[in-house]
């Protein structure tokens, strides 16, 4: 069973924006963002519902 998918984008505002309307008819939405405090030096945005993410999105880095 997987648990969540992740990958990384070349344009991460612009993808944040278009994930978020193209998920929204499944109940989706941005549940939780995280940037440089991942350790890593780059941003990333969890989609998911129920407050738990299931679904990112990361900087290329």
């Amino acid at each position: 069973m997987i648990d969540h998918i992740g990958f990384p984008v070349t344009d991460y505002a612009r993808a944040k924006t278009f994930y978020a309307k193209a998920l929204a008819p499944l109940g989706y939405a941005l549940v939780m963002e995280v940037g440089q405090e991942t350790g890593k030096g780059f941003r990333a945005a969890g989609f998911g519902t129920g407050g738990k993410p299931d679904f990112w999105i990361g900087e290329e880095g």
